[in-house]
């Protein structure tokens, strides 16, 4: 591990490595980099919960001298997220019931109500014994990431859930005797019919407005891909092996707590890799750069790693940084620089 004595380090300024990690408050860091420069930036800030965090030797506060302060706070960072995002960039701000409705006020402000995209609620427990302790609410069990844009020409890359086991049973019910493969049926009419230009003609006893011209349907009748019984309207074989699965909606209930992961490294706010795996897959591209204004344990520096991006940390505790160059080099990644 390299360190740089001088924070004001000229190659500091003019470029970075692909991995940075900075012992400092993140306003700084973002000082350092340049105005449009970053690709993602997914910031687990505090949540204004009023506790203080402690595990292992970690420990940070998260207490504050009431809502304004919080809030006073977090918006100037909020705004040097914004200013060094790329045009194409996003940011996702993970929070939770304490304050993420401020949060989404301020940040509508400074990246446009229009460059909303989602509020994603992460399900991170099942149950939560609030009632048991006097609690006069519904149990809380999930955490809050709203998502924004800098513009309308961002980056974003599909991600698919698998089928569930019943809707798979249902829709894809029909299987192949030769091959075993599972297949849906789907219709191949011409959606609008005419008004939409879809051609008409007669195929396999049906005339009607289809979806294909009577070339592409022969092309598919020849490679096995029309199911049809005499009397009937033509199908079309979906198999179950090329879907990609259901696309990821709002509602994220799949992705388990670190308490129950064996990568639990011991930092009391600690986030799964497959959350960041999730997160950084939808909206950044190979080598471009991600910036993790509050590392923390930094499981967006491991994933970050493992999906050959780059990546930019900040934290202001000198043992979540050496739990950071610990992990990082674990992974292979040597070449980390700690300013």
């Amino acid at each position: 591990m390299r360190i740089m004595e001088s924070v004001e380090s000229p190659r500091v300024k003019r470029q970075l490595p692909d991995f940075s990690l900075f012992n400092e408050d993140c306003l700084e860091t973002a000082k350092r980099l340049p105005e449009g420069s970053v690709g993602l930036v997914y910031a687990d800030a505090p949540f204004f919960s009023g506790r203080r965090y402690k595990k292992r030797q970690f420990a940070f506060e998260d207490r504050w001298n009431g809502l304004d302060d919080y809030l006073a706070w977090i918006n100037p960072r909020l705004r040097s997220f914004h200013r060094v995002l790329k045009d194409s960039g996003m940011l996702f701000i993970h929070s939770d019931w304490h304050a993420s409705h401020y949060i989404k006020m301020l940040a509508d402000q400074i990246f446009g109500y229009r460059h909303f995209l989602n509020e994603i609620i992460w399900k991170r427990q099942s149950c939560h014994s609030d009632a048991r302790q006097g609690g006069r609410h519904f149990g809380r069990v999930h955490d809050t990431i709203l998502v924004y844009s800098k513009s309308s020409n961002y980056v974003w890359n599909q991600q698919y859930a698998p089928y569930e086991k019943a809707y798979v049973e249902h829709a894809y019910r029909f299987v192949e005797k030769e091959t075993r493969r599972r297949y849906a049926l789907g219709d191949l009419s011409g959606p609008g019919g005419a008004s939409n230009g879809n051609p008409k003609y007669k195929f396999l006893g049906s005339e009607k407005y289809w979806r294909y011209s009577r070339q592409r349907m022969q092309e598919l009748r020849t490679t096995g891909r029309i199911h049809h019984v005499k009397g009937r309207v033509p199908k079309l074989k979906r198999y179950l092996d090329e879907m990609n699965g259901k696309p990821l909606q709002d509602i994220w209930s799949d992705i388990q707590p670190v308490s129950k992961s064996a990568l639990d490294v011991g930092y009391p706010t600690q986030k799964p890799e497959q959350l960041l795996d999730r997160i950084i897959r939808t909206s950044t591209k190979r080598g471009q750069i991600v910036y993790e204004p509050f590392a923390g344990s930094a499981p967006g520096g491991a994933v970050s790693f493992k999906l050959a991006r780059r990546w930019i940390g900040s934290d202001l505790s000198a043992s979540a940084c050496r739990l950071v160059i610990n992990r990082l080099r674990v992974l292979g990644c040597e070449d980390v620089l700690l300013y």
